[in-house]
Order: structure tokens, then sequence, then C-alpha cells
């Protein structure tokens, strides 16, 4: 039996090694439109912070390591563009060369996994996202460049566990840090009275919290706020949520 598995990372591998454990003859071809197939989702963030110190320990397994112990063939910078459910075969592009070509399946899973969400407003493109590996390269070295200007600080969108993490990392860099929530509170998931608390220990390290605003724009060094107000910004993240890919 021949299972291809479209995304890889924690639900597509996960998936992958569970099949090799319940079948030691299955061909298992994992596709990762990234460069990375399994990583340390949660220590992104202190990787731009500084806390963990080597980008090497964000990468838990490669390819040849997957193949070494469960013999899946793991092929990252490749994406599939399409299905055809009735000859049962997909559609591949090879990201670094350009080929395409097709592979047959007996089982397919998709597991593309999220994206994260961008807020469809003037200069949205400015904003920054945490997502994978590459997202934290791109992150830290911004992070870098606004620490060497005069102008030294972040505004973050969302003040969810992503938000704050980076909040509490960005503070540690050196960075004067705005969280900006839609909502009445951060942390959704807490709480009224929890959740206050969480803010108090912000602010108390220097952390603005905003909350019942939305940011409307993103300019060159600014944004505007939904209220009408302005706020410096060296840098913006986008830390809203994700949409399903």
């Amino acid at each position: 039996m021949r299972t291809l598995i479209v995304g890889g990372v924690a639900g597509g591998m996960s998936a992958a090694t569970r099949l090799r454990r319940m079948d030691e003859t299955a061909e298992i071809i994992v596709f990762e439109r990234s460069g990375h197939v399994s990583f340390a989702n949660c220590g992104l963030p202190y990787y731009v912070g500084g806390v963990i110190t080597h980008r090497e320990a964000l990468l838990l397994e490669t390819p040849e390591s997957i193949n070494t112990r469960f013999q899946a063939d793991v092929r990252v910078n490749t994406e599939v563009t399409a299905i055809d459910r009735a000859a049962k075969t997909v559609s591949v592009r090879d990201l670094a060369t350009g080929r395409e070509y097709t592979e047959s399946y007996d089982n397919l899973i998709l597991a593309p996994g999220a994206a994260p969400f961008v807020p469809p407003i003037p200069g949205a493109e400015r904003a920054l996202t945490l997502r994978n590996v590459a997202d934290t390269d791109a992150m830290a070295a911004k992070v870098d460049d606004v620490l060497a200007g005069s102008e030294k600080s972040a505004v973050i969108m969302g003040g969810g566990f992503i938000g704050l993490e980076l909040a509490e990392n960005f503070v540690e860099r050196g960075l004067k840090v705005t969280v900006v929530e839609l909502a009445n509170q951060i942390m959704a998931p807490l709480d009224v009275e929890m959740a206050i608390r969480v803010q108090w220990e912000l602010e108390s390290r220097g952390v603005d919290v905003i909350t019942g605003v939305s940011v409307t724009e993103i300019g060159e060094g600014t944004v505007t706020l939904s209220d009408g107000g302005t706020l410096p910004a060296g840098m913006v993240i986008a830390a809203i949520g994700v949409r399903p890919e």
C-alpha cells in the first residue's frame, strides 16, 4: 500500500510514524512545502528572544533521520498542487528546481495545517508572522535591524499565546513593546479575573497593553488604531490567529 501525506511537522509526521508502526511494509511519501519537516514550534519565540541560542536546537528531525528510523520518503521544499481523485494521483512541484511530476497513491492523507491570519489592511505586507523556521529567521533578523535603528519598538497585533510570548522575548531583547488586542481582554481562554493579572504582569515589565481596539493601517514606522490613535512601530507582528491551509 502506498500512502502519500501532504504536509509534515506535527500532523503529517505523526501520521507517517504511526502508519509505519502499524504496517512495516507500507510505502510512505511525505511532501512538505517548507524546508523543515520537524521542528520545535514552541521554541520559536525563544530563539527570537535569544533564550535558545543555537538555531540547530529548533530542528528535531531531518528527512534523512526520519528515513533511517521509519523508512519514509520525506521530500521538503515540495508542494502538492493538485489531486486527481479518479486517477488517484497528485501533481507535485519541486520548489527548488521547478520540476513538476505526478505520484500515484492508494491512500492520501491531507495534513497541510494552518497559516497565520493577516488582516487585509493597508500596509499588511509589513507585518511579520511566526509559524515556521523561515518565519523565525526573518523575525530574528528584523529584531536585529530594529535594535540597530532609532525606533526600537514593536507592535504586536493579538494578545494570545504567541503574541504574549513574543512580547516577553522582545522586552528581553530591549524593544519597547505594545500589545494591541481587539477583544476586551488579552488571553481569551482565561476568565477576565485571571487575564487582568497577566496584563498587570506584562505592564510591570514595561509592556503597554491596549484592548478593545485593532490596527487599521501599518505605515513605514507607525501603526494606526481603530480609535484614531497612532503608535510608533519599528516592527509589526500579526499574532491574531490562524486559518486552515
